[in-house]
């Protein structure tokens, strides 16, 4: 949801800046930092959904372990447990994320994780 718009003369110098940063990043095509952290997000539920469809046990522990911890992130920054299972069941989602459905269906993941086990 996008923000609302700062019209002062400060929040007006800090689009610009903003701006001028995106700028420079796309020129030099460096991701910002919420594109990284959603690019890890999406490759997390892909490995999830991955683990539920191929049955491999083994690696429960850690994911739930992964899932936990952002759970309690979450919580430590003082946001309500139920809020954020909720939000967190939501962006962990497949369904509701058809480009992580897409990035699996087409092949990528599941190739790197099988370079991955066989080094």
């Amino acid at each position: 949801m996008p923000r609302p718009e700062n019209l002062s003369a400060e929040g007006q110098a800090k689009a610009k800046r903003q701006a001028k940063y995106r700028a420079k990043l796309q020129q030099l095509g460096e991701p910002e930092a919420d594109r990284v952290d959603t690019a890890l997000a999406q490759a997390c539920v892909a490995f999830i959904a991955l683990v539920n469809e191929e049955k491999l046990q083994s690696q429960k522990p850690a994911l739930k372990a992964l899932v936990s911890g952002a759970l309690d992130l979450l919580i430590d920054a003082g946001y309500e447990r139920e809020a954020s299972v909720k939000v967190l069941r939501r962006r962990m989602s497949t369904d509701v994320r058809p480009e992580i459905r897409g990035f699996m269906c087409d092949g990528n993941f599941y190739r790197r994780l099988k370079s991955v086990k066989n080094r």
